[in-house]
């Protein structure tokens, strides 16, 4: 390209003036130079940028990196998070866009970055029109230079190509580096052929299992590492997995999968149940010990209360238990149950509860027997009948002693959440301050509440306070350790007054 620095253009010889015999063959003439010399500077620019670019490459330290420290900057990009430019600064630039975009800087950055695993281990594959074909690529191009892969495929939202053909996905995943390599795995394709699921057993390195929707077959999964399973609205005719299962998420799923795969699964740490609606428990005869289960969450209530029952649970070191869904709850068994894993329990959190357990009585019984570890109590979402009886209950009475025999004796969190239709006054105000009063809250320890009573025919709107009332509530609490949120929401005590009137 040097050559095209000369011109005979810029040489042109005046003295001879060629001559025509016509107009037609002269303007020829002219269109042919003046083509010649359009294309020339086109090459003079293609040469003077290229000069340009090589110039910055000899210049700029971006192009002069040391391969040590350049490798050093692309594992620590791996770990950062990028945002898109404004007016999208919200919407993160997903671990693969990164990789592109570095390993498009130059060659040099591009032989470090193939040989930065890190940077193709990630690998979301998502909003593209012809997404199967594409992501078939990409994993293909992914699985050559990383040492291990987490693959998530995503098709929910988009209108995808009409040729294209899912089974391209599976071509990509039966791969053998993809087998050799893939350590997590997230599906939302319910379009992939059902046999896709046959692939899973050969993933020898397979830790994190996830799959949403779809109807399988029997599969056996027992021999593979899994240590975090998610299934939700996934069926199967049968499902083994291994007891390496530390976490395992099921919703929208048969309650007889739920109580199979606890048997499978003795290590379980964490454990979250959500059967779909029309599910019916098929009760286990033989006893369930799941010894190291730290944190449970199940709905709805009644149906673990009949499967622990039923399996003899043991969960002796139960830290944090979440019930959701009181409807058809017997409330004597869920009492018995509740003080028989309190020991180690630190975390009660009961969502949705409504008409079933409205008596007073209920909720004296329940509250009666210490739980000695509680330090977080979360009633969230309750209706506002079933919270009234529930607030009197946690309220020492005027002949007990408050601060010294109250059956949570550790507790500092307390979250009291209920919202419905306005049917009448329910005097929140005055309650929730005879609660902080008898219960001596924030008297010696920091102590956090958290309330909100909301009426959903008027917009969301808190219960009000009456001004005596809230004045008392403040002085009270004015130089206690206490932190006040509503719903989640910090606000200061003069916020609170402005809130709540």
């Amino acid at each position: 390209m040097a050559s095209q620095l000369y011109c005979n253009f810029l040489h042109l010889n005046k003295t001879v003036t060629p001559t025509f015999t016509d107009k037609p063959t002269e303007l020829a003439h002219i269109e042919k130079q003046l083509h010649q010399l359009n294309h020339h500077i086109s090459n003079l620019f293609e040469l003077r940028s290229a000069l340009l670019h090589r110039s910055n490459q000899l210049t700029s330290p971006v192009y002069i990196v040391p391969h040590e420290v350049l490798s050093y900057i692309l594992n620590q990009a791996h770990e950062m998070k990028w945002l898109r430019p404004p007016p999208h600064n919200r919407q993160s630039i997903i671990p693969l866009q990164k990789a592109i975009v570095l390993s498009a800087v130059s060659r040099q950055w591009r032989q470090v970055a193939f040989g930065t695993s890190k940077l193709w281990e990630n690998v979301e594959c998502q909003g593209s029109r012809q997404l199967y074909k594409d992501s078939s690529m990409i994993i293909q191009h992914c699985a050559t230079y990383a040492t291990s892969l987490n693959i998530s495929l995503y098709t929910q939202g988009h209108m995808l190509d009409a040729a294209d053909d899912p089974d391209v996905i599976i071509t990509a995943l039966s791969t053998s580096d993809v087998r050799r390599k893939l350590k997590s795995l997230k599906n939302t394709c319910c379009e992939l052929s059902p046999q896709w699921i046959q692939l899973l057993p050969s993933f020898l390195r397979l830790e994190s299992l996830a799959i949403y929707g779809g109807n399988y077959p029997n599969i056996d999964l027992g021999s593979l590492p899994l240590s975090w399973v998610s299934l939700s609205g996934a069926t199967f005719e049968s499902l083994t997995l291994p007891p390496s299962v530390q976490v395992l998420n099921l919703k929208d799923h048969s309650a007889r999968l739920s109580i199979a795969l606890l048997y499978n699964c003795p290590r379980l740490i964490k454990f979250t149940s959500q059967p779909g609606p029309y599910s019916k428990a098929i009760i286990p005869s033989s006893p369930l010990v799941l010894d190291t289960l730290k944190k449970l969450m199940w709905s709805p209530a009644q149906s673990f209360v009949e499967a622990a029952s039923a399996t003899k649970l043991e969960i002796p070191v139960i830290e944090r238990l979440e019930l959701s869904d009181s409807d058809k709850l017997q409330c004597a068994p869920f009492t018995v149950l509740c003080h028989q894993i309190s020991a180690s329990l630190e975390h009660l959190t009961l969502k949705s509860f409504s008409l079933y357990n409205e008596s007073s009585e209920f909720w004296q019984q329940f509250f009666k027997f210490p739980i000695p570890k509680l330090r977080k109590l979360s009633l969230v979402d309750w209706e506002h009948n079933v919270m009234t009886p529930a607030i009197l209950a946690l309220t020492p009475g005027e002949d007990e002693d408050g601060y010294r025999d109250r059956s949570l004796p550790n507790l500092e969190y307390l979250c009291i959440n209920s919202l419905g239709f306005y049917d009448g006054p329910y005097s929140f105000d005055s309650k929730v301050l005879e609660l902080v009063k008898r219960r001596r809250i924030g008297e010696d320890s920091p102590f956090h509440l958290d309330f909100s009573f909301s009426f959903q025919d008027y917009g969301g709107v808190q219960a009000t306070w009456r001004p005596e009332i809230m004045q008392e509530f403040q002085e009270f609490l004015a130089n206690r350790p206490v932190e006040i949120t509503m719903a989640g929401w910090e606000v200061t005590l003069d916020q609170l007054t402005r809130l709540v009137q």
